[in-house]
Parts: C-alpha cells; structure tokens; sequence
C-alpha cells in the first residue's frame, strides 16, 4: 500500500498542476478579451467568444478541499468541460486514461452473436441488449490498430470548402458499411482533427480501430480502406490526373502487397495516402506489435492514438500553447460539433464516454485521510474555493490557504456526500 506521506505529496503536486492551469485560464482570459475588442464579429461568433471566455474564468473556481489531522488535501474541481480549456484537457486525460485502463483488463476478448444469419461483435456490456440472439463465440481475439485518413486539399480546401468537418465524417461513415471493411473491423472510436499549414487548413480523422486477427491482417485491410478512400474522396477540382513514378512508389511503400494493376484501379484525383500501425511498443529501436495487455507501453500508445480528445492541435502553436488568433478565427466554425463516435462493437459502450458528469473519481483516487498505525480514518472538514487560494510548498508538496481567502464550507460525513452537496450549492447558485 502506498505510505500516507506519499499520498499527501502526489496530491499537493496534483493540486499545484491545478493551480498552474488555472492561471494560464486567466491569462488566455486575458488575451482573447483584449483581441476581440479589436476585430468585427458577428452576433454569432462573439456570442461563442464570450461563453469561452466564461469558462475560462469559471472553471475550477470551485474547488472541493478536505482537512484532515492538520493537512489539507485536494479533492476536485468542478470543471467547465470546455475543449479549450487547460484544466479541463489536463482532468480529460486522465479520466480517459483510467478508462481505457480498467476497459482493457476486462475486455480482452469480444463476443460473437448471431441472429437470423446476422452476425455482430459486442462487448461484454453490451451483452444486455442483444437479448434472443445465440452467443457463437465468447473469446474473439482481435488486434489494435490506429487508422489516419486524410482528403486531397489545396489552399482552396476540399471540394471547394475549407472547413469540412461533417463531409469528412459523412465520407468515413459510408466506408464502414462496405462490405470489404466489415470482414477485418469489428469496430473502435474515431475524432476528426484540424491542424494548418502552408496549403490551409488540413482535416482529418484519427480512428482506433478493432481488428480481425490474421495473417497479414494490416496489410490486407490497408488494400481494402485505400481503395475505398480513394473512391469516395474524389474531388473533380483536383489538377493531379495522373500518377508519376515517384507517386506509384510512394503509394507502393506504404503496403508491400500494393501492385500496378492496383493502382490503374485508383482516381489520382481522390486520395492516395492513408495511414494505418498496428499498436506497437519500440524494442531497442524495432517496432513490435504490443501483445502485453495494459503495459505503460500499449496504453501509451493507444493515448497516443485518441490524444485528439484532448489536445486539439488546431489551436495550438509551436510551443504547445494556445493560438489566441487561431482560435478567435475558428472556434465558431467547431461549436458545438461533435468530432468524435464509438461504432461497431465499441457503440454504445458507456465507460468509455468521454464525457461525463462524475466528479467522484478523483475523491476515490485520493481517499480518505487515516492513521497507518491504527487505521482509524480521521474527521475531515470540507470546503470550496478558487485554486488560486491556495499554494503548494516544501519537499513535501504541502498545501496550504491563503490566509483571509474567500471559502465555502461544505457539509459532508463524507468524500462522496461532499460532493454531491457542492454540485447541488452549485446547481442552486449558492456558491
């Protein structure tokens, strides 16, 4: 078991990461309140402005905090659940990480069904709905594989729009019920990304992918979603018409099963490039498929694979900061858009649900403060402030409040009930 010191330490650091984030909110608060005073919007775009610029200055204002024996221990924030939100993309990965963590140790395997000639993967969860149809196989193996796909575009953009989330969507959605996909895909989640560069913005689409194990089974169903792609993603405006030998081998590098005769069956005008790995772990500089369930080096890579969920590299610079302009110019083209989905066997899977409404994780993850000698749990004092009512210090990561700070105390017998009670002071205005 992990010593009460070393709880408290790895708190304080969690509770000083909190208030790092919360004063970059601040100051990016800051820098798009003073920006758009100087440019026109519409009603629109400077309605979407100042909901960001109020999260930014909201979220985790509230803070819960506990006192226990002398020590003061962060509990949670509540957050604004705002993509753009530095707290809230810190919160987000950590709760997706532990997702996926606990999703793995019990779903190693998916389960075969059938119904009336119909054949589906599900999930052990999911088990529930599918009441009347015959379980074939309990113990289906697959693979994991991380998918990009991306559309031919100029400065002009594709198609002749330069924002396409939704057609990039629309396009990936159709390929999934081609038959020739369905054979190797039992299902997975994907996002769509934007990032720019000297042509423009540039689309595309990260998907994680459940895969039918076999030989060869990345390269085979490499063939099959280049050649689909290609087809639906054909843009007449394109000027390439035809492919020179350096594109043929470019093409051809990508799947060592790729011949001519292939590529006279592909439009030079649709795209021509997609990207698809195995999961993999690096070994003294070689490539290796993971097979070891839930190491640092698969869960790595599979956060790797979903980071669109909480790092939008669109309205980020170079430094990893936010892009004040970039998001001022593009943030009204995303609101409200949903740029993520679960299908095939992972539909429905609500414990992967990037969002949710639970703030009790972190209060399980932190626990309740006791005495190592006699296991007693001490009485704890709970109460709300901002972060930056607080401070962190000493080899030991001590938390400690501002004296006079602005405070909110919470009624609780315990974590949970706290809690609860703060989101309820919070809902009714309260605090």
């Amino acid at each position: 078991m992990e010593s009460e010191d070393n709880v408290k330490s790895h708190n304080g650091l969690r509770c000083k990461k909190l208030i790092f984030l919360k004063k970059k909110n601040v100051l990016l608060k800051s820098k798009i309140a003073k920006k758009i005073k100087k440019i026109e919007q519409t009603e629109f775009e400077r309605d979407v402005m100042k909901s960001y610029i109020k999260c930014l200055g909201n979220c985790s204002s509230v803070s819960m905090f506990g006192v226990s024996n002398g020590n003061i221990r962060l509990i949670t924030p509540l957050t604004c659940d705002h993509k753009l939100c530095h707290i809230c993309n810190w919160v987000r990965q950590k709760k997706i990480r532990r997702k996926y963590n606990v999703w793995f140790g019990s779903n190693r395997t998916l389960n075969k069904i059938e119904k009336d000639g119909n054949v589906k993967h599900v999930t052990n969860a999911n088990m529930s709905k599918y009441a009347g149809w015959e379980l074939v196989d309990n113990a289906v193996e697959y693979d994991l594989m991380h998918l990009t796909l991306t559309v031919p575009h100029t400065e002009n953009g594709w198609r002749g729009k330069k924002v396409y989330f939704s057609e990039i969507m629309s396009a990936y959605n159709v390929m999934r019920k081609y038959d020739d996909w369905l054979k190797f895909v039992y299902g997975g989640e994907f996002g769509v990304e934007t990032t720019k560069n000297k042509a423009g913005f540039h689309t595309h689409i990260h998907s994680l992918l459940f895969v039918r194990k076999g030989l060869q089974n990345r390269n085979r169903l490499h063939l099959e979603i280049l050649r689909i792609w290609n087809h639906l993603t054909v843009d007449d405006s394109s000027l390439r018409t035809s492919f020179d030998e350096n594109m043929k081998k470019a093409i051809k590098r990508g799947n060592k099963l790729i011949t001519d005769n292939y590529l006279k069956k592909l439009n030079p005008r649709g795209a021509t490039m997609i990207g698809l790995e195995c999961i993999y772990t690096l070994e003294n500089g070689i490539k290796r498929r993971s097979v070891n369930w839930n190491d640092e080096s698969m869960l790595k890579a599979v956060m790797e694979t979903i980071s669109y969920h909480f790092a939008p590299k669109l309205f980020e610079d170079k430094e990893g900061n936010f892009n004040v302009n970039r998001i001022i110019e593009m943030l009204p083209a995303v609101y409200k858009k949903s740029l993520y989905r679960k299908f095939g066997c992972l539909h429905g899977e609500k414990s992967l649900n990037v969002r949710d409404d639970s703030l009790l994780e972190d209060y399980i993850e932190t626990s309740e403060a006791f005495d190592e000698e006699t296991g007693e749990v001490f009485e704890t004092e709970y109460f709300a402030t901002s972060p930056l009512n607080m401070y962190v210090k000493g080899n030991e990561n001590k938390i400690h409040v501002y004296k006079n700070s602005n405070i909110h105390y919470i009624r609780g017998v315990n974590g949970r009930e706290a809690v609860n009670n703060l989101i309820n002071m919070k809902i009714n205005n309260k605090i």
